[in-house]
């Protein structure tokens, strides 16, 4: 019955969990499956309407509230250039202090991990196929648990030694790296340009990945549609909003970001906040996780 609502899912929305088709990309960038919309447009007047600049509260609205040491969130709304309005959560992770994880689920409910005493935060990423396998890289704590592919993505989110960093589909991983998730399209690349020059025309649920602090810290981003149910908005918009400051105060966006996949496989739990969880809208076979730091030895 799970993978029935799963696929019953994707026929609900054109933007499905293991789609992998990717976004036409910036110029420079790494050539990506070209998937553009027929009306899509990269001038400099369009992307200017795709900044987002009606969201709520100005560029960079809300403040993070603290959740437990090195961990963060901040809800607030942004409103596209359409005017449709979305829910807009990032979780802020310090990685001299939180370590990430790759959970393995099947077809558990995501539900469970809000009940989790492990689990502090988690999220989707990574595209999967519809027997649910991975479709690309996956490593949690050392150990790879799917091997890099061509359909995966273009990005790598690597973790190693306590820093985030992004990297190109098919280069070497640093020899101690120990969480690394493959997917795509690359949003914002390294050197802070804008990943891609336009988008497929969809709209969906999304969730990102943020590396800021020169990879010291990472934002989970989850922004989803206030009026419709798995919806969001387009991958431009989101990169364009995620080069901005995402909270009052900060006075610069992300310094990489990569789209960790979204439509009906958008999901994210946060301990201790049950009023932040998105609940999937099928079966998501691998979890981010942020696992709760096990107790001191006395």
């Amino acid at each position: 019955m799970q993978v029935l609502r799963w696929l019953a899912a994707l026929s609900l929305f054109s933007n499905p969990g293991c789609a992998r088709a990717e976004p036409a990309p910036s110029a420079g960038a790494e050539p990506l499956v070209e998937a553009p919309s027929a009306g899509a447009s990269s001038t400099s007047s369009a992307a200017s309407q795709a900044s987002g600049e009606g969201a709520a509260g100005g560029r960079g609205g809300g403040a993070f509230e603290p959740l437990v040491a090195g961990l963060s969130v901040l809800t607030s709304e942004r409103v596209d250039s359409d005017g449709e309005a979305h829910d807009w959560t990032v979780v802020r992770i310090d990685l001299s202090v939180h370590r990430l994880q790759v959970r393995a689920r099947g077809e558990a409910p995501f539900a469970e991990l809000l009940d989790a005493p492990d689990v502090l935060v988690a999220a989707n990423g990574g595209f999967f196929d519809p027997e649910l396998r991975a479709s690309g890289l996956l490593m949690s704590e050392g150990v790879a648990l799917a091997r890099e592919r061509p359909g995966g993505g273009s990005g790598l989110l690597v973790i190693a030694q306590g820093r985030a960093a992004l990297q190109a589909r098919g280069t070497r991983l640093p020899p101690k790296a120990d969480f690394a998730v493959q997917c795509g399209p690359r949003l914002i690349e390294t050197d802070g340009a804008i990943g891609i020059r336009s988008d497929d025309g969809q709209r969906a649920a999304r969730t990102a990945a943020c590396i800021r602090d020169r990879g010291r810290e990472l934002d989970w981003v989850v922004a989803t549609s206030k009026r419709h149910l798995g919806s969001g908005p387009g991958l431009l918009q989101l990169a364009h909003w995620l080069a901005e400051p995402l909270a009052r105060g900060e006075v610069s966006g992300c310094e990489a970001a990569l789209n960790l996949d979204g439509g009906p496989s958008t999901a994210v739990v946060v301990a201790g906040a049950p009023e932040l969880f998105r609940a999937p809208l099928g079966p998501v076979p691998f979890a981010l996780v942020v696992p709760r730091p096990a107790p001191r030895a006395k």
